[in-house]
Parts: structure tokens; sequence; C-alpha cells
């Protein structure tokens, strides 16, 4: 006859955290900083959050990730840059794929110290929880593609309130005549009226983020929003 002797089952659990769901501000407070603006405007480009040479060093990093895949992409060569020699994106540069958003060069950027401080500051917390969405490189005047607006926007519109800030970290030297992200300066304001409107529902839970349409511009800009 055999026996089994009793374990001895010791119980794990996850780490509890105290977390703020909501980025409020107090009414009437002046801050004194790029939050004044951030509150009045829905968004904020902040200056100099890194060093030119830091900058360089996320630039050169992804470069040589792109040549990782040793599809024919050179740097030096525009006739390589296309879909032929490079990794699959969205829209001509956006990567969520193949672990790019764990890269080391991702998560460099996300513990740049003065980006935590930024965070730290609006969420009023050194608790911080961070998402993964990617990185975008986008290679200028490629030929393969065919560039088109794309106004859209990233939050749910079923949450309410702040619940989430989305950043931007810049590396490249963008200037005013470069294309690139256009922001609806104003639109945070109107997020829960525009969305209250009756629009048309997604196929599934990962489908992209809400295109905005065409017209829904004029209404924007009709409220007082402007593209920056």
């Amino acid at each position: 006859m055999s026996t089994i002797d009793p374990v001895d089952v010791k119980r794990t659990f996850a780490a509890q955290f105290e977390s703020k769901d909501l980025v409020t501000f107090d009414a009437g407070k002046h801050y004194g900083d790029w939050r004044d603006e951030f509150r009045q405007n829905g968004c904020v480009i902040i200056k100099n959050v890194i060093s030119k040479e830091r900058a360089q060093y996320y630039c050169d990093k992804q470069i040589k990730w792109l040549k990782k895949f040793e599809l024919g992409f050179d740097e030096k060569d525009p006739t390589t840059w296309t879909a032929d020699h490079l990794p699959v994106s969205f829209r001509g540069g956006m990567y969520s794929a193949y672990g790019a958003s764990h890269e080391q060069m991702a998560w460099e950027a996300r513990i740049e110290p003065t980006v935590i401080e930024m965070f730290e500051k609006l969420w009023e917390t050194n608790k911080l929880i961070t998402s993964f969405d990617g990185m975008n490189i986008s290679l200028p005047n490629r030929k393969d593609i065919m560039w088109s607006p794309w106004p859209h926007c990233d939050e749910n519109p079923e949450r309410k309130g702040m619940q989430t800030v989305q950043g931007l970290l810049k590396s490249a030297p963008n200037g005013p005549n470069d294309g690139g992200l256009v922001l609806i300066c104003g639109s945070a304001k109107l997020f829960d009226e525009f969305f209250a409107h009756k629009r048309e529902s997604a196929d599934h839970e990962d489908a992209p983020p809400p295109k905005i349409k065409f017209m829904d511009l004029f209404l924007l800009q009709r409220e007082g929003c402007q593209m920056v």
C-alpha cells in the first residue's frame, strides 16, 4: 500500500498597489509649468527632455534594429526604404510587433529620468503604470506608399475622465516643414460630447483607434480647436 504525504501549500499573492485612477487638476490652481498648458489645451510640447546626444543614441538604435532583420535595408540608400526591405509596420513606420515595445531602447526611453519626472508630476505619484505601444520609425520620401491624413483618437471612447495620458518621445530633428504628428489642440475638452453622438461600432475589441471623419474636423475647428 502506498501513502501520499500531505503537501504544505504556500499561497502567493500579487503585489497590491494603491494607484490614482484619474488625472485631475485643482480648479484655479496655477502650477507654473507645462501642466498649465496641458490642462488648458489637452496637449503640450515639452522641449529639451533629453539631450541631442541621447536623441541620436535612440536614432542609431532604431536604425540598427531595422537592419537586424537582414532584409537589405540600408539607411544610406533610399532605394531600400521600401516594404520589401523593412519589417512589417502599420501606416509606414509604426512598429508594435516583433516585441518592439520591449526592446531595450524602448524601455530606456520609458525610464529616462526626465520622462518619469513629468509623469510623476502629472499623476502625483511615483507608482506609475506604462503601456507597451511600440515605436515609430518613419523614413521620409518613401515611394512605395501613399501618405494621407489619419485623424483618429487613441483613447477608448467608453472611458470617462482622463484615465490615460499618452506621451511621445521624439528622437529625430523634425521641423515645421516635415511630415509627422498633428494634434487637435483643445479637443480633449470635447471628448465626451464628441463621442456622445452615435458612431460606427467596432467589429471587435482589438479594432484600431476610432477614426475621426473629415467633416468632424470642421466641427472641432468650429469649437475653437486648432491643429498643431
